[in-house]
């Protein structure tokens, strides 16, 4: 629509999302999403480092849990005690979520958890549990250009159904039928996972009552998005954008926790940053679940190629 040409090079490994962009005699080669032309930010090299962007941020007054990152067992086991319960581990560097780890409270899972983190990473961060949900804010050019939660696969009580039922339910949503949002997955995590929450197929929660399915986010598990850009509180969108310009770079994505999007994140004190992607998958802005999709790949092209802008 932009008069933009858009090529992609697929490699038989199917490892690398590589393009270039042609536009007004210019051409742009890229890996998953383009950037403006010039040097790269100071920050590029270590914001997808959640253990070294948790201290950076820590020193400048953001908002992040508490915790460190550690190398060892024996170094994970001196962080968690000093930390107040439940933690959370996690690979330093991105993994999808695939290898993070919830709702930690004793020594044996928390070594489970640390191997399983370590499997991928060198370093594994060890930090306190925040309160709430998964929020994606989107900064482009220092501006928030969308924000969505992230929620894991969950159904909601009636008061009458039986937990099976709500998900059986729940599964035949259209959008539930592919390609982007799956079923919720119904296997040993999921049945893990209610245990932990006191549930069995067959019980029946409250109405209203939210019953989750996974401890994970991810799509493949049944987890939705929900655009909530016009119900994020101004301070939010200010600390957002603050952290835009401490970061000094063109394109990122902010992984923030906290109860209530609408509230100040003062107000709330178990809230805060963890973790910010350079790459950050904006498809979650064009294809929420619910809410409106917001154009997040036209405010990128709006800076790589401004002539471009419609």
């Amino acid at each position: 629509a932009r008069g933009i040409a858009l090529t992609e090079y697929r490699f038989p490994n199917g490892k690398r999302n590589t393009f270039t962009a042609e536009f007004g005699g210019m051409r742009l080669c890229f890996d998953g999403l383009p950037r403006p032309r010039g040097s790269a930010s100071n920050s590029i090299g270590w914001m997808d480092n959640k253990a070294v962007l948790k201290k950076k941020l820590s020193r400048t007054g953001f908002p992040v849990a508490k915790g460190a990152a550690a190398w060892s067992e024996a170094g994970a086991l001196r962080i968690f005690r000093r930390l107040a319960k439940p933690v959370i581990t996690k690979p330093h560097v991105g993994s999808g979520s695939r290898h993070t780890t919830i709702h930690l409270n004793d020594k044996p899972t928390l070594l489970v958890a640390f191997r399983t983190a370590k499997a991928v990473s060198p370093f594994v961060v060890v930090e306190e549990e925040l309160a709430g949900s998964v929020f994606r804010a989107t900064v482009i050019d220092g501006k928030v250009v969308g924000v969505i939660r992230r929620d894991p696969p969950q159904v909601v009580g009636t008061g009458r159904s039986k937990i099976r039922t709500l998900v059986e339910k729940e599964n035949k949503h259209p959008k539930r039928q592919g390609p982007i949002f799956h079923p919720i997955a119904t296997g040993p995590e999921a049945e893990a996972e209610l245990a932990r929450q006191g549930f069995t197929w067959v019980s029946v929660p409250k109405k209203g009552q939210v019953v989750t399915l996974n401890q994970k986010i991810n799509w493949s598990t049944g987890g939705t998005t929900k655009d909530v850009t016009d119900e994020t509180h101004s301070e939010n969108i200010k600390l957002f954008e603050r952290l835009g310009t401490f970061l000094a770079d063109p394109l990122i994505g902010i992984d923030f926790i906290m109860e209530n999007i609408g509230k100040p994140w003062t107000e709330e004190p178990k809230c805060g940053v963890i973790e910010v992607n350079s790459l950050p998958f904006i498809d979650n802005h064009h294809l929420p679940f619910s809410g409106e999709p917001r154009n997040v790949a036209g405010a990128l092209w709006d800076i790589v190629f401004p002539e471009s802008k419609r």
